[in-house]
């Protein structure tokens, strides 16, 4: 939104705020968020937590430090998903050295396939709504706006 389009309306959206980045970008995290909430949660896991579960499959031994870089989450958020995580019986923390590493259970190997499904059905009803070329060039274009603002 510029100075010049604050108060311009684009009558395509009927709306006074579409031309404003800060109220487009949360109405859709709004509703790709209720997506993920609904597709993961038939696994009993919120994304966040299937993000990570997935992490520490692939990568037995990861620490937090290196899942808080790859997710772009506090140090603290991963402390509290990890937590929620063993409780579930998916992950295990194990000190090694002055690291503590996490590892996988089988309860969480034996998860992955379903979590991977649950990302697909996720993509599948976003691209579907918006079409795949432009749900892959949104994805794209959102990532590098959140790199260039210094989110990730």
């Amino acid at each position: 939104m510029t100075r010049e389009t604050i108060d311009t309306v684009d009558a395509s959206v009927d709306n006074r705020y579409s031309a404003c980045l800060l109220f487009s970008a949360n109405a859709l995290a709004r509703v790709i968020t209720a997506i993920g909430d609904e597709e993961f949660g038939r696994l009993g896991l919120a994304y966040s937590h299937a993000y990570l579960l997935r992490e520490v499959v692939d990568q037995p031994g990861v620490t937090p430090t290196q899942l808080s870089n790859t997710l772009f989450l506090t140090p603290s958020t991963i402390t509290r998903l990890i937590e929620k995580l063993e409780q579930k019986q998916l992950v295990e923390r194990r000190a090694e050295g002055k690291n503590t590493k996490v590892f996988p259970t089988t309860k969480g190997e034996q998860l992955r396939d379903e979590v991977v499904a649950a990302w697909l059905r996720t993509w599948d009803r976003y691209a579907g709504a918006i079409g795949e070329e432009q749900a892959k060039t949104l994805t794209q274009q959102i990532f590098k706006a959140a790199q260039a603002l210094g989110a990730v």
